[in-house]
C-alpha cells in the first residue's frame, strides 16, 4: 500500500497489475509539519491515471497510461506535451490487489505454500524466487485473502515489511481497514506508519507517519471519467521523448 503514495508525484520502479476497474477522482495532499500542504489533483481509471499540479509556478498535466506504455507531460502555459514511449511496464502508482507476485513478471519464480492465518486474518503465503547470475535470492510473501495485498514480506537481503490488522474505520465517510505497517531492516532498525485501506477503491487513501508526516487522497468521487481526460489536450503541440528502446524497436 505503501508504493502508491511514494509515485503520486513520481515514477515507481515496481509493476503492481491492473486488476480493478472502478474509477474516481481525488485530490492526492502531502502534508509535513511546519510546511504547506501539496495538493494534486487526479483522475483515475484502470490502467490510467491523470494528475494535475503546478511545477514552479506553471500548472502542469501529467498522464500515465500504463496499457499503452506511454506518458505525457504537458506543460499548459507552453501549450507543449512532451511524450516518452517505452516498452517497459509504466506503474501509475495506485492499484494495489494482486493474486499472484509474479504476476507480469516472467524473470520470477512463485511457488503458492498454501493459507495461513496472520493477525487473525486467512492469508496465503508464497515463496519468489529470483536470479542474480548463478545465485538464487529467496523471499517469501503473503497475501491477504480477502483484499489480495501483501500483509507481510521477508525478503532475501533480511529486510522484513507487516503489516498487522486494526480494525474497520471510517475515514471520510469512507470505510477503510487500518493497519500499521512495520519495516524492520537487517540493522535492526524499525520503522512503523499506518494505513487506510479503502474497501471499495481497493487501495490505501491514507498513510501517516511517525515523525508528522501524512499523504492522503482526499475529496474521492466515484464517477465515470472520459477517456479525453487520458489523451493529450486539444491544441497542444507534441514532442516525442526517443528512448533507447523504442529507437531499437524501430529497427
Amino acid at each position: 500500500m505503501k508504493a502508491f503514495f511514494f509515485s503520486l508525484l513520481c515514477y515507481l520502479t515496481l509493476h503492481i497489475g491492473t486488476v480493478q476497474a472502478i474509477q474516481f477522482s481525488a485530490n492526492a495532499v502531502l502534508s509535513t509539519p511546519g510546511r504547506a500542504d501539496v495538493s494534486t489533483h487526479l483522475y483515475y481509471s484502470s490502467g490510467r491515471i491523470r494528475k494535475e499540479f503546478f511545477y514552479y509556478g506553471e500548472p502542469v498535466i501529467q498522464i500515465l497510461d500504463a496499457n499503452k506504455h506511454v506518458s505525457w507531460m504537458c506543460f499548459t502555459d507552453q501549450q507543449l506535451c512532451y511524450e516518452n514511449q517505452s516498452l517497459e511496464e509504466i506503474n501509475i502508482g495506485i492499484e494495489n490487489a494482486i493474486h499472484s507476485p509474479c504476476e507480469d513478471n516472467a524473470t520470477l519464480k512463485c511457488e503458492n505454500l498454501g493459507q495461513q492465518n496472520l493477525n487473525n486474518r486467512p492469508a496465503v503465503q508464497w515463496k519468489i524466487i529470483a536470479n542474480e547470475g548463478d545465485k538464487e535470492l529467496v523471499s517469501h510473501l503473503w497475501l491477504d485473502a480477502e483484499l489480495k495485498i501483501p500483509v507481510k514480506q521477508t525478503l532475501f537481503n533480511g529486510t522484513s515489511i507487516e503489516l498487522e490488522w486494526l480494525g474497520s474505520e471510517k475515514l471520510d465517510n469512507r470505510d477503510t481497514e487500518k493497519w500499521i505497517q512495520r519495516i524492520k531492516l537487517p540493522s535492526g532498525e524499525v520503522q512503523e506508519s499506518y494505513q487506510w485501506f479503502d474497501k471499495e477503491l481497493k487501495i490505501s487513501i491514507r498513510e501517516s507517519f511517525t515523525n508528522g508526516n501524512s499523504q492522503e487522497l482526499k475529496h474521492i468521487v466515484v464517477e465515470n471519467i472520459p477517456d479525453k481526460l487520458f489523451t493529450i489536450p486539444v491544441g497542444f503541440e507534441k514532442k516525442t521523448i526517443k528512448t533507447e528502446q523504442t529507437s531499437a524497436s524501430k529497427k
